[in-house]
């Protein structure tokens, strides 16, 4: 009677140990699948380690705009969280696929450079299909290339659009830009 009753103890601890793994995995499951779902919505982007790196821009008329509320309705945004910036970027949902390299200038302001290897043209030398650029506290000279700014926390992030000089396809460029300055002015904190 008394090996009865051991087994029967064993039997219920083994059966209570089963229960809370599985509810332990259910709840990590649930989680990792929750993780996914937020992450499936970015596009294909490569993570480059920050360099140093001059840009060109392109002398156009600038406006400077700053907006603390998100213009456009989040259901129709996708986004990236870009930890270099410590910033999340959003921008329309069908934008084609990009890539970004996170630089930073002699003067140590950092910026993301957002390309497509759609939009490299035979135009200009070394072109990388760069369409945007979202600078970390401008410096006051660059200000001039800046078309939209928006206030993170204690950071101000510059919106910096590329001419058409370069690329081939300028009705793509437009898609690309219009798809990210849609989604600028939701910009967060990671």
């Amino acid at each position: 009677m008394a090996k009865t009753q051991g087994k029967k103890k064993l039997i219920v601890i083994v059966a209570v140990i089963v229960a809370i793994l599985l509810v332990v995995g259910a709840i990590y499951a649930k989680r990792q699948s929750q993780i996914t779902n937020e992450t499936s919505t970015t596009t294909t982007q490569a993570a480059v380690p920050e360099t140093s790196v001059a840009t060109e821009t392109d002398d156009t008329d600038s406006k400077t705009e700053t907006s603390d509320v998100p213009a456009v309705d989040p259901e129709t945004l996708s986004s990236i969280p870009i930890e270099s910036l410590g910033v999340t970027v959003y921008y329309s949902k069908g934008t084609p696929g990009f890539e970004y390299m996170i630089n930073r200038t002699a003067d140590k302001t950092q910026y993301a450079d957002f390309t497509s290897a759609d939009l490299v043209g035979t135009k200009c030398t070394d072109d990388k299909g760069l369409f945007v650029s979202i600078i970390k506290n401008p410096a006051t000279e660059s200000q001039t290339s800046i078309s939209e700014t928006v206030k993170v926390g204690e950071d101000t992030y510059g919106l910096s659009l590329t001419g058409s000089s370069c690329t081939d396809d300028t009705d793509l460029l437009t898609q690309y830009q219009t798809g990210f300055k849609n989604g600028f002015s939701s910009l967060s904190a990671l």
